[in-house]
């Protein structure tokens, strides 16, 4: 099959997980025999930049990733839609591909898929992670909503009609068809077809990771008595991710006389104003000497990384699809502790092979965290669970054979 791929991100420049997952369900493709093209934003290219083979780095995105621009919108927007309406043109053209495949559309246009699902038709699948197809786009999300400050809504007030008025008379965001759709996990599924954003027709297809580079991992549970239990958050910060949480919970230890028992690395980047809100609260805690922030890494490293630790926390307090930092934890032998949000709980069972929480709930997350400095045996136990969890579902190679027979299918 020839396959183009449309994602607002590709490595190196990337955000998290489902960018590097859409480099790794490519790769695996093209090493099968079929041609792979990936249509991505161009965050992070420089003009230097050298050219990639079957990696075309040419749209524009909806907004800059942290700070919407109002000029932008009424100057810019126009022209950038234009722009990616030919670049998707040209790039359907040099391709010619079988399946046009819409992976992670987080601040891309809605236009593009609308186009491919013209020029393509019945040969557009999309593969969800996100309840994107039921929220609102970036421009009108950002219209739609009062500024956080007083002067930015003084300014934005008297446009907020003019704006909103444009879309509509744009007919933006078009309406997609979702001819071929698949879920991450059941929970999507069920969330976008109840909202009648996609068929009842859609399938389920879970994702997954290469297990092999994490299962070295040594057993450190014989240690955790001998010195302070080793938690880790790592992934994007951001205030649906409920890093907040557990940070709350580090405190509730402290409060207890349990801080020094335990230690809390943070590894990843985010909003700006997040991140500083973080920095803050443990300031706040005094807890400078158990948190321990540290910036993202390169995906080679990680395997290692997970090495150092001991349990795994997920805190998300909004519903994830089904997030792979969880299954990367899982397979390296760590004890996830996580909130019992969205497509987790096809995944994560409490008291199984995981310990879980309701999201936001900071005192059940460091009673689980308390249980465990004096149940190395039962962390253990938990762990290997998680770990076999991983090795039978929630495979790279699964994930991808599953996405091979499901595109197939869209050709025959």
């Amino acid at each position: 099959m020839r396959l183009l791929f449309l994602s607002n991100f590709y490595p190196p420049h990337e955000l998290g997980g489902m960018e590097q997952l859409t480099a790794e369900v490519a790769m695996r493709l093209q090493a099968r025999g079929h041609q792979v093209a990936v249509l991505t934003s161009r965050a992070g290219v420089k003009s230097a930049d050298s050219a990639e083979e079957g990696v075309i780095r040419s749209l524009f995105l909806e907004a800059d990733i942290h700070y919407y621009s109002m000029r932008a919108f009424f100057l810019a927007r126009r022209a950038q839609e234009s722009a990616n309406a030919r670049a998707l043109r040209q790039t359907i053209e040099t391709v010619r591909p079988d399946v046009f495949v819409v992976w992670n559309m987080w601040n891309l246009s809605r236009r593009l898929p609308y186009l491919a699902e013209q020029w393509l038709p019945g040969r557009v699948a999309y593969y969800i992670a996100s309840t994107w197809p039921m929220d609102a786009d970036a421009h009108t999300e950002y219209w739609r909503l009062p500024a956080a400050r007083r002067l930015t809504e003084a300014l934005k007030r008297p446009l907020r009609a003019l704006a909103l008025a444009r879309l509509r008379h744009e007919d933006y965001p078009p309406r997609l068809a979702f001819a071929h759709t698949a879920c991450v996990s059941r929970y999507m599924r069920d969330k976008l077809v109840a909202a009648q954003a996609i068929p009842a027709t859609a399938d389920v297809l879970y994702n997954g990771i290469d297990p092999a580079p994490f299962l070295s991992a040594p057993d450190a549970s014989a240690e955790s008595q001998e010195r302070p239990l080793r938690l880790l958050y790592f992934g994007s910060l951001a205030p649906i991710k409920g890093v907040h949480v557990a940070v709350e919970a580090l405190g509730l230890l402290a409060q207890q006389g349990l801080a020094g028992r335990v230690e809390l690395t943070i590894l990843g980047r985010g909003h700006p104003d997040y991140v500083a809100g973080l920095h803050a609260q443990v300031a706040e805690l005094n807890l400078q000497d158990r948190v321990r922030f540290q910036e993202w890494i390169a995906r080679a490293d990680v395997p290692a990384m997970l090495m150092n630790y001991d349990v795994f926390l997920f805190t998300s307090t909004g519903p994830e699809a089904m997030a792979r930092t969880v299954m990367e934890a899982m397979a390296a032998g760590l004890l996830v502790i996580g909130s019992e949000v969205g497509g987790q709980v096809e995944m994560l069972v409490n008291g199984e092979n995981a310990l879980t929480f309701a999201a936001g709930d900071a005192a059940r997350l460091a009673d689980h965290v308390r249980y465990l400095l004096d149940a190395p045996a039962q962390r253990h136990k938990l762990a290997q669970a998680g770990q076999q969890t991983v090795l039978q579902t929630f495979t790279l190679n699964r994930m991808v054979d599953n996405i091979e027979t499901w595109l197939g299918s869209i050709t025959q």
